[in-house]
């Protein structure tokens, strides 16, 4: 009877083991990026461009020729340096440290002596700021290191310089840090922290209605999108109260259902896409769910399709 009991008992475990929900694994922080950003820094974006290359569906559009075509300035770049960036730009990592100062770290393999000798050519002389070569642009600078480019807001670049001797790692808040490895693994851009409507695509939205006053209380967020054959991306916001969360999930909802009610007879391929997008609030948080079929993005794309007109009328 012993036995049996013990048996019981292992099923019951395995039982109860296969029914729990495993926790996804999420990335961890790469502190050899992130120590350019001083403790200041407000938000991270980030975008593995390797990875992007090699998804499925990236890998589709590549196939049909897009993105081959460059505008004369770049294609005299690449003639003249060798650096491809849709074939030499592996990593980008975007930091907003205040308001006005930004800085991009791009991790790239590039031939470091032509591209500054591009750049003297073309009449851009350097200023040496504690050994290093820092080209500028008005505000904006760049600076060329190995296999890494240090680009954006002059003081944010120098910053960025001065932090390559300090001692120890990476120096941005415990805050970020943790929204960082909340990020699942296998995600190729993700961003956390805190943005301003003015960081947001929310270039249809205007300044003085509704939607514009509930983005004013957006305190931080989240966001990952990953890429295969197929397009999976989740936002979060965090609010300053349940109430604004609340209302925004409801336009959001308001929006995507009056938006199928337009297209429903003409555009049914634009339906399917709303459908791919879930938005949802609990307590001050929206979350914003988009799940898209990549052969329907790609047929959307070769006929992009066209919001607006009034509603259907059935007879």
């Amino acid at each position: 009877m012993k036995w049996i009991v013990g048996v019981s008992v292992i099923a019951t475990a395995l039982g109860w083991a296969a029914t729990m929900t495993i926790p996804a694994a999420t990335i961890t922080p790469d502190e050899s990026t992130l120590k350019y950003f001083p403790p200041e820094t407000e938000g991270i974006a980030f975008a593995d461009i390797a990875a992007l290359r090699n998804a499925a569906l990236v890998q589709d559009v590549l196939n049909k020729g897009e993105f081959r075509s460059l505008s004369p300035a770049i294609s005299e770049f690449v003639e003249q340096t060798g650096f491809d960036i849709r074939r030499d730009l592996d990593r980008v990592t975007i930091g907003k440290i205040s308001a006005q100062e930004r800085l991009v770290v791009a991790t790239a393999r590039y031939d470091h002596f032509k591209t500054e000798q591009f750049l003297r050519e073309k009449g851009k002389e350097p200023e040496v700021y504690l050994g290093r070569s820092v080209y500028r642009d008005d505000a904006r600078a760049v600076t060329f290191l190995d296999n890494v480019v240090l680009f954006g807001t002059a003081n944010a670049v120098k910053t960025a310089i001065n932090r390559m001797t300090y001692p120890g790692s990476m120096q941005i808040g415990n805050d970020l840090l943790e929204a960082i490895r909340t990020i699942e693994s296998g995600n190729q851009v993700w961003a956390v922290g805190s943005f301003s409507q003015e960081d947001l695509p929310t270039g249809g939205v205007r300044e003085s209605g509704p939607v514009a006053e509930i983005l004013k209380s957006l305190q931080h967020g989240t966001y990952q999108m990953r890429v295969d054959r197929d397009v999976h991306a989740r936002a979060t916001g965090n609010f300053a109260d349940a109430d604004s969360a609340k209302n925004l999930a409801d336009m959001a909802r308001g929006l995507i259902a009056l938006a199928k009610l337009q297209v429903a007879k003409q555009q049914p391929d634009l339906v399917h896409l709303l459908d791919g997008i879930q938005v949802t609030s609990n307590g001050s948080s929206v979350v914003a769910q988009i799940d898209e079929p990549g052969d329907l993005l790609m047929k959307l794309r070769n006929s992009p399709p066209k919001l607006g007109g009034e509603p259907s009328r059935t007879k």
